[in-house]
């Protein structure tokens, strides 16, 4: 399936202006790419990103990898570690592989590079995946169990 955007989502929505607008595409070789370009009211101090939205952004990147076997995914746990600081404007670049898969969850590993390829941060996670109906009802939207 292809990278979709969701109206409301914090990762990815473009409408929700306090989120991340972060774009996601399907890479040749099974990984998923990401693009996200903070702002200033992503900040912590003033002019460093807060490692909120990079976390965010690592955790969209890692389990979207989940749509390319056809399936949603639910954040399980994530380890994070930071590399260095990043300000608003500079456009970040996350690229994230799965690393083992069944049917019910997975594992994966990603990184986050500045634009000139400086390693950012570097993100490993368990993600629980569901088919689309099973997704729809956790967000409201779909038929009632």
């Amino acid at each position: 399936m292809e990278q979709i955007p969701f109206e409301g989502c914090f990762g990815c929505g473009p409408d929700n202006k306090y989120g991340l607008q972060a774009t996601f595409r399907n890479m040749s070789d099974g990984g998923v790419e990401g693009f996200f370009t903070p702002k200033q009211h992503h900040c912590g101090y003033n002019d460093v990103v807060h490692v909120g939205p990079i976390t965010g952004f690592l955790s969209e990147v890692l389990g979207r990898l989940a749509f390319q076997k056809d399936q949603y995914y639910l954040t399980q746990s994530m380890k994070v570690t930071f590399r260095c600081s990043v300000s608003p404007g500079v456009r970040l670049h996350a690229m994230a592989r799965m690393k083992k898969y069944s049917r019910s969850h997975f594992t994966a590993e990603a990184g986050v590079y500045g634009p000139d390829g400086e390693l950012i941060a570097t993100g490993e996670g368990r993600f629980v995946t569901m088919e689309q109906a099973k997704a729809k009802r956790i967000a409201g939207k779909g038929k009632e169990c």
